[in-house]
């Protein structure tokens, strides 16, 4: 099944299953028919409470009836694929709702790991639609413990070092952009906005088609002149054949030296053989991105073929 990776959580869907909505800790997905699966997650510290988490269903489905359901009264797969939650670390406590002619299955899960609290569930039209979201559960997987964090999504697959956080985001047509930051202490911040402040900003980008955007301009043209945190004049480029790599300062001087206020900016650009894309990768700010991570960043983002999607 098509994988899907999103701010630290990841599963596998069916063909037909597209996100329909997307939020920082949120996804959710449909078919031809309507919403299929709902995911929220946020992370939290102390105590966990299923019920609590559970309850929070209730305000989001005015005169739904939500329940716990131990697994004795889950069909067989969804026990299943409850007990392979646990193994990658997962605790999880199922429920059913139902409102009017509509109902579904899901899970309130917690990983005591990582503080990861996940709430899941699955939209069920018919009898058939139960071995299929036991299936789906069962991928869902917290990737936030690793050195690098995967996201996939809308046809497009990179990873990001574990210390980055999602920034900002935007799927329009021609253009899909995901943006991380890392604060230069290098800690999450606790209330500071995420993106604010001292840090380095990692931008992904796919534009397309290439083919008209790089009509009658070079990729290092059109590097310079249309991307948002493209080259600047002063900064060399390594020109090689459809891809662009450039390393520099973007803002300096004797007082910004002093203050370890110095903005340097890398990036990576290069059209794709297959899919009529241009890609690039940018990292900008106070703190310096190592050349070899950036490498491997860089070598991560790759459009994922259409069948794969």
């Amino acid at each position: 099944m098509p994988a899907i990776a999103w701010n630290g959580i990841g599963l596998a869907a069916p063909p037909g299953w597209e996100p329909t909505a997307v939020e920082r800790d949120g996804l959710l997905l449909a078919d031809t028919l309507g919403p299929v699966c709902e995911l929220k997650w946020n992370r939290v510290r102390g105590a966990f409470s299923f019920d609590k988490h559970i309850k929070r269903l209730t305000k989001g489905n005015k005169g739904a009836v939500v329940r716990s359901v131990d697994d004795a009264e889950t069909p067989a797969a969804w026990a299943d694929a409850v007990a392979r939650l646990a193994e990658s670390g997962l605790r999880a406590r199922s429920f059913l709702w139902r409102a009017d002619d509509r109902r579904g299955l899901g899970a309130a899960l917690h990983h005591p790991g990582t503080g990861l609290a996940c709430l899941v569930q699955f939209f069920i039209r018919s009898q058939a639609d139960e071995p299929v979201a036991a299936g789906v559960l069962a991928t869902l997987r917290d990737h936030t413990a690793g050195k690098t964090v995967p996201w996939a999504l809308f046809g497009l697959a990179g990873r990001v070092p574990a210390d980055f956080l999602l920034d900002t985001f935007s799927f329009r047509p021609g253009h899909y952009r995901v943006a991380w930051w890392r604060p230069a202490s290098g800690k999450r911040p606790e209330r500071a906005p995420v993106g604010k402040g001292p840090g380095t900003h990692l931008d992904f980008e796919r534009f397309a088609p290439a083919s008209a955007l790089l009509r009658g301009a070079t990729l290092e043209d059109w590097c310079r002149e249309r991307l948002a945190h493209g080259p600047p004049a002063r900064v060399p480029v390594d020109n090689g054949p459809g891809s662009l790599v450039w390393r520099g300062e973007v803002k300096t001087s004797l007082l910004r030296r002093a203050l370890r206020r110095v903005v340097r900016t890398c990036g990576r650009a290069w059209t794709t053989d297959q899919g009529n894309a241009l890609l690039a990768v940018t990292a900008t700010g106070t703190a310096p991105m190592d050349p070899s991570a950036f490498n491997d960043i860089c070598g991560s983002f790759v459009l994922v073929p259409e069948e794969a999607a």
